[in-house]
């Protein structure tokens, strides 16, 4: 399937008889319904330095046993996150001299509470410890989007920025008489503002509020772009090992590669891909809600009897991202919630697939569904 995707032809205008483009040379800005092209698209390198990790150009090792199979394959996805809602970010320089953010947004988990200073900070030119976070809070934070649907740093990190710049030209503007200088002889730094020639000309962040008063600022962003379409992409690569006598099916190998934009947390981003695989590797294996069809009582309501894997049944796994800044993310970053999660079961399929030469649609793929399959094919499988 992966040489199929980059050889596979796309039309750019889809009109019939029309030049046709390779989609390897086309897939950064390969246009969509309606012709909207997308803002960036990773999607051809998630498809190379996934392919890459894992040898997909080399078959699998045979095992010894001669039960086991093993085999490869890939899910690749595009995820339509992006823009969200709009979002209020509200800034402000407290008359102690410490700065803070004000949001109406709830972290469930994502690390956006983490991810939203960050921005602030950035933008501002202050490190990250020096910008304080007030969040989720009706009567004193503004108005926020629900975090969902993978938008919160696309929406809210879009209003902060914007709250963060305005708070930083503020800042200088009200600092320039005082060290009687122009706005643009001045830079903030975490102490405070300070002339960029003479640096031992400064004032703290604490004495402009003594002498201006508390600043505070806001910006409200209906994030996105009516001239480009803002998608995630990716591409999974699974390695499984599958047992032709029992159909256990055990994956060995986990590749994922995704393209959100600009990767602002590093290690937030490689824990939230991690949780996703291993929550949906659950899902595609194991994991399966049974009901009593006569009373609709649920038979498995413990994790126990839901089967959720464990710390054992977790595969080697390597997270990859792609080198993309988008142009309208805040600094360049991209949606990265839930995408994770889509490429896991088709890739697991794929290779099963490729180890054993049986389909399976649906899901999970327990070790009875592995049987039946092959038992409908006649027997034992390559």
């Amino acid at each position: 399937p992966l040489e199929f995707r980059l050889k596979n032809h796309v039309r750019l205008e889809g009109q019939p008889g029309e030049r046709v483009t390779p989609a390897n040379e086309v897939l950064d800005t390969q246009p969509v319904e309606g012709g909207v092209p997308f803002s960036s698209n990773g999607l051809r390198e998630c498809l190379q330095i996934g392919s890459e990790a894992i040898d997909w150009g080399q078959p699998s090792e045979r095992p010894e046993s001669g039960n086991l199979r093993r085999g490869k394959g890939m899910g690749m996805f595009i995820y339509r996150g992006g823009a969200g809602g709009r979002s209020i970010a509200r800034m402000r320089l407290e008359s102690d001299g410490s700065l803070r953010l004000l949001t109406g947004l709830m972290d469930v988990g994502e690390g956006s509470l983490t991810v939203m200073p960050q921005i602030a900070a950035e933008e501002l030119g202050v490190g990250y410890g020096q910008v304080l976070v007030t969040f989720g809070d009706s009567e004193t934070t503004p108005e926020a989007p629900l975090t969902a649907g993978s938008t919160a740093t696309f929406s809210t990190g879009t209003a902060t920025k914007e709250a963060a710049r305005q708070l930083k030209a503020r800042i200088i503007e009200v600092v320039a008489p005082l060290l009687d200088t122009e706005p643009s002889n001045l830079q903030i730094t975490d102490d405070g503002v300070e002339h960029i020639q003479y640096p031992e000309r400064s004032v703290s962040f604490a004495q402009i509020a003594e002498s201006a008063g508390e600043i505070e600022v806001e910006a409200a962003i209906s994030p996105g772009s009516r001239d480009h379409v803002i998608n995630s992409f990716g591409a999974h690569f699974a390695e499984v090992e599958v047992d032709t006598d029992t159909g256990q099916v055990r994956v060995l190998r986990y590749i994922a590669a995704h393209d959100s934009g600009r990767i602002l947390n590093p290690k937030l981003a490689i824990n939230q891909v991690e949780g996703g695989v291993s929550q949906m590797l659950g899902f595609t294996l194991s994991e399966q809600m049974l009901t009593d069809p006569r009373n609709g009582v649920t038979l498995n309501a413990s994790f126990l009897e839901h089967k959720s894997p464990t710390l054992q049944d977790f595969p080697e796994m390597q997270v990859l991202f792609a080198d993309v800044v988008d142009p309208i993310g805040p600094f360049g970053a991209k949606a990265l919630g839930e995408p994770p999660s889509i490429g896991v079961a088709p890739a697991v399929a794929n290779a099963i697939y490729n180890a054993i030469g049986v389909r399976i649609r649906d899901l999970p793929l327990t070790p009875d569904r592995v049987l039946n399959e092959i038992e409908a094919q006649g027997g034992d499988s390559q």
